[in-house]
């Protein structure tokens, strides 16, 4: 089951509260690497155990890749807990994806895009490409990603677009991701003015979260049902199966990707008990959940306001092709 069918039964499911879903989850998060090069404020990458630190196995990969093109999720986002331009085979897995049919969308800091990696990920063609640069404003990067360097970061965006231009190349659709409230004055509107002319795509902007309470409490505010046990699951470096990305260290773990198909994971009695706490409302046996400020932020029918646009945009009208943006507004003061 695939595209629009696919994700009206989900949402159908969602409604209902169903604990076991006709349709596989959507979306698939796959740490190929929790490895990362920084020590983001705003990432709670610094705060994970250097046991959890590694490549996903090879194995692993191609097994989940082959699940993929049975129809396991519709679009793959090859990145999760860490940076993925670290993986020594990153455009590799990139195009096996991309072949097993998914929607394929890497996520990335950009520090570490030099010329090699851009013609790897221009190669391998995924089909989305967003870069979290967070803010345009040199000072608040400094402070936002201590060792990270501005300027570079931005050239290596440019390189890409560049290249991508040169070689005339319909993939990846480039985005960039600002997040919170934005400062930076002339300089950086500048700067964005500069990517937009040089082909940026989309410009993202989203309000930082709270990682399931790793960085911060939740604002008190009411709870409601998670979409994501309905919509996703995601595949730690190690194997650990858990239903959300926002379980970063993965408190939540409803099977093991190496021992099991995801399709039974999905559909397995942990899955089943989590979609049943949420549809009940009584999360006390996840605290992650409890935690956590997603299930707390505005909705639209129950889905959540913030990220519905660039879902819409990316993952439903534009497929296979790319919905193209308006003009973005300027919102760096």
């Amino acid at each position: 089951m695939r595209g629009l069918k696919r994700l009206a039964v989900q949402l159908r499911d969602f409604y209902l509260r169903r604990p076991m879903p006709q349709a596989g989850p959507f979306r698939l998060w796959v740490d190929i690497t929790s490895r990362c090069n920084l020590k983001c404020r705003a990432c709670p990458q610094r705060l994970l155990p250097e046991s959890q630190r590694r490549d996903m196995p090879e194995e692993l990969l191609a097994c989940l890749a082959e699940q993929v093109a049975a129809g396991a999720a519709r679009e793959v986002n090859l990145f999760h807990r860490g940076e993925p331009l670290l993986h020594p085979r990153l455009g590799f897995w990139l195009a096996r994806f991309r072949r097993a049919g998914a929607l394929v969308r890497l996520h990335s800091n950009a520090t570490l895009l030099d010329r090699a990696r851009v013609e790897d990920i221009l190669a391998a063609r995924p089909h989305r490409l967003t870069l979290s640069i967070d803010t345009l404003g040199a000072a608040d990067y400094a402070l936002a990603r201590p060792g990270a360097d501005l300027e570079r970061s931005l050239a290596g965006l440019e390189l890409l677009l560049k290249r991508r231009g040169q070689r005339n190349r319909a993939w990846p659709k480039v985005a960039l991701l600002l997040m919170g409230h934005q400062r930076g004055g002339a300089e950086a509107r500048a700067r964005l003015e500069r990517l937009r002319g040089l082909g940026l795509d989309r410009v993202v902007w989203r309000a930082p979260h709270n990682w399931a309470g790793a960085l911060g409490p939740a604002p008190q505010a009411r709870l409601r049902a998670c979409t994501f046990p309905w919509y996703g699951l995601a595949v730690l470096s190690d194997g650990r199966v858990t239903p959300c990305p926002q379980d970063f260290f993965g408190d939540i773990t409803l099977g093991r990707a190496e021992r099991s198909p995801l399709l039974e994971i999905w559909q397995g009695a942990k899955a089943q008990a989590l979609r049943r706490a949420h549809a009940g409302g009584e999360l006390a046996d996840y605290p992650v959940c409890q935690a956590c400020d997603r299930v707390r932020r505005p909705t639209l029918l129950g889905l959540p306001l913030e990220h519905l646009h660039n879902f819409l945009a990316e993952s439903i009208f534009g497929w296979p092709g790319f919905a193209k943006a308006k003009p973005w507004k300027n919102r760096i003061n």
